[in-house]
């Protein structure tokens, strides 16, 4: 249940209107002293009475009486929790925000925000407080002008009631790896302890029997809601509908490029309406139509051809019966494959098979130890001067240069 103060803004926000005159604030208006007779708050305006009566004692009781009723406590307020915040209008919001703000009613908050000097009262911040919630009703909050167009803070981007993160918790991708494996392991827990059960509710196949010739198909998204779940398809196959040769044709000709010649089926399907049993309803009394309409002996379509030009049969090309195995051939696969291993083996053991992998890494081999037997080849060095450079590194400074 909202609070007090927002019901009372609401009310006010809702009621007051744009004044032409220039705004007053309202601890101004309360604070300023009167010496007229000041009346009990109220929303009417104020006349000037006739001279009173003179004073009797019917008259004193009667006003004794009236304002006894007039402090008597509202019923309103006494079940305020309960929801009668509703029926709050006019004085009574000022007088629960009062209540709330330490005070019986609005006017003691009046009177005591009055009294100055000595009569003042020790609750000052009290007054204040009621004043500034006022003063926040009655303005509404307040333009943000720190920002270009004066908009209120966005609540969305206030991140300061967190705390900072102090490197005692997985990221947000983290956690949610984390649920994934929590819900793989709620399936599997369900796979293993009560899909066995659904062995209870197992029934034998039943065939269809020759009465039920329709077969309907539904379609159906577990747990989610989808545009497609409306459709309904039907199918039949015309001889099994109990016609005679001319009728099941005249039907076949009616169902135009819904029949498939090559599985002998009519299908047709129906979304036009919102609900699956309505799109079901559609196409049974379309059915009904068609057998009837096959049944007319007035005209039979004997004349007309099946046309099937709206179906193209493609060929599927099939494994040739002459490439099959037979037993004869296998045999003779096998032992074939026998001595073909047994010359290889008689081919090794010979030496006569040579092995490329072998022949490439003796090769290899070879070469390196070439290269590294011309590395190691002492220059002679002649006594009367510097060596001269060898025939292979002249030709490589040249090539060099």
């Amino acid at each position: 249940m909202a609070s007090a103060a927002n019901a009372a803004r609401l009310n006010i926000l809702s009621c007051r209107q744009v004044s032409r005159l220039p705004r007053v604030a309202r601890a101004q208006l309360i604070a300023t002293p009167t010496t007229g007779f000041r009346r009990t708050f109220t929303s009417t305006t104020a006349r000037r009475a006739e001279e009173p009566p003179a004073s009797t004692p019917d008259t004193d009781a009667a006003a004794a009486a009236a304002a006894a009723a007039a402090n008597a406590v509202d019923p309103n307020f006494a079940d305020l929790k309960a929801g009668n915040i509703e029926k709050l209008q006019g004085s009574r919001i000022l007088d629960y925000a009062a209540k709330e703000n330490g005070y019986l009613d609005f006017e003691e908050f009046v009177s005591t925000h009055h009294k100055v000097g000595a009569d003042a009262p020790s609750s000052i911040p009290k007054v204040r407080a009621f004043e500034q919630t006022l003063k926040e009703i009655e303005e509404g909050p307040r333009a943000e002008k720190s920002s270009f167009w004066y908009d209120e803070d966005d609540p969305e981007t206030n991140t300061n009631e967190h705390d900072e993160f102090d490197e005692d918790d997985i990221t947000e991708m983290a956690h949610s790896k984390l649920e994934e494996v929590r819900e793989m392991r709620h399936y599997q827990r369900l796979a293993i302890w009560e899909l066995p059960l659904l062995s209870k509710l197992a029934k034998p196949f039943e065939p269809p029997t020759e009465k039920q010739v329709l077969r309907w198909r539904y379609t159906t998204y577990m747990g989610d809601t989808h545009p497609a779940e409306k459709k309904v398809v039907v199918q039949f196959a015309p001889d099994d509908l109990g016609l005679t040769p001319v009728q099941a044709e005249k039907l076949k000709k009616l169902a135009g490029p819904r029949y498939n010649p090559e599985t002998e089926f009519v299908k047709i399907s129906c979304e036009s309406y919102t609900h699956p049993a309505q799109n079901k309803r559609y196409l049974s009394n379309l059915v009904d139509d068609l057998i009837a309409a096959a049944k007319d002996p007035k005209d039979t379509f004997e004349d007309i051809p099946l046309d099937t030009r709206h179906h193209k049969i493609q060929e599927k090309p099939k494994f040739p019966k002459e490439w099959l195995i037979t037993e004869d051939r296998q045999k003779f696969l096998e032992e074939d494959r026998r001595r073909v291993g047994l010359e290889e083996y008689q081919a090794i053991q010979a030496g006569e098979l040579v092995d490329g992998k072998q022949a490439i890494n003796n090769y290899l081999v070879k070469k390196m130890e070439d290269e590294q037997r011309k590395l190691e080849e002492v220059v002679e060095v002649p006594k009367g001067g510097a060596a001269k450079p060898s025939t292979w590194a002249s030709k490589s400074g040249k090539a060099r240069r």
